[in-house]
């Protein structure tokens, strides 16, 4: 390459250059953070803040090759310098609103949300399984992403057989900071007659249902408008576990 010819040619229109830079190094990070650290990725939608980079990299070449002068150049990158940042602001929002609202229920999704929600050092979400066990059955997975006044909800559900079980009351006995049925005083003391169950059929949680309870953590004493709430039910007699966590 010859950078005497590079130069050159930046020099002819340095502004427009300058900016091409700066916004593809934006979108670079910008499309990382919506397909690599989302949930659900956006590698299309994405696309949209690669717009910034190809104009300005449009101006620098037209200007290069004479097609545009540099003072028109100067105009247009000026212009773009203060749309573009507005437009690709509101996009960002619009996309960061569709990922909050949206709930997963996809079980292929189910490790990468744990996995994005760094589960292993979250206390709300890390006694659940990494992944949903081969023997599982009749799996059922939702999350909600947190939105404004609403919470951030982990919910999942399957059929499994006896001695799986087993292993997991074993180690939620080990765990847990109270255990009890749905009928206990309890269940209002800690918060957990606020947990709906309705996602896996249940209007109530049936008393053949133990309840492990993990994190309980209202906002301010017994005031449960805001706080934090992990448990575990589990019924023997169905043969099935459901994880539960919220935080809003």
């Amino acid at each position: 390459m010859n950078l005497h010819k590079v130069s050159s040619d930046f020099k002819k229109a340095p502004f427009p250059a300058v900016m091409a830079l700066i916004s593809f190094v934006l979108f670079v990070f910008i499309y990382y953070f919506i397909t690599v650290r989302s949930v659900k990725p956006y590698y299309f939608m994405g696309l949209i803040f690669a717009i910034p980079f190809a104009s300005f990299a449009a101006i620098t070449i037209f200007t290069v090759k004479e097609k545009l002068k540099s003072k028109v150049a100067v105009i247009l990158t000026s212009v773009l310098t203060v749309i573009m940042p507005i437009v690709m602001c509101f996009a960002f929002i619009f996309m960061a609103m569709m990922a909050s609202i949206d709930t997963v229920t996809d079980l292929s999704k189910y490790h990468r949300v744990l996995k994005l929600k760094d589960y292993e050092n979250n206390e709300l979400i890390k006694h659940f399984p990494s992944k949903i066990p081969s023997n599982a059955k009749d799996a059922i997975f939702n999350y909600q992403p947190g939105f404004l006044q609403g919470g951030e909800e982990y919910r999942l559900k399957f059929t499994t057989d006896v001695n799986t079980i087993e292993s997991y009351t074993k180690e939620l006995s080990q765990i847990a900071k109270w255990i009890g049925k749905s009928s206990n005083r309890e269940v209002e003391i800690n918060g957990v007659e606020m947990v709906s169950f309705d996602n896996f059929g249940y209007n109530k949680l049936p008393l053949d249902f133990t309840i492990y309870l993990i994190v309980s953590e209202p906002y301010k004493p017994f005031d449960w408008n805001h706080g934090e709430l992990s448990l575990v039910a589990v019924s023997k007699q169905r043969s099935e576990i459901i994880f539960f966590a919220e935080d809003w």
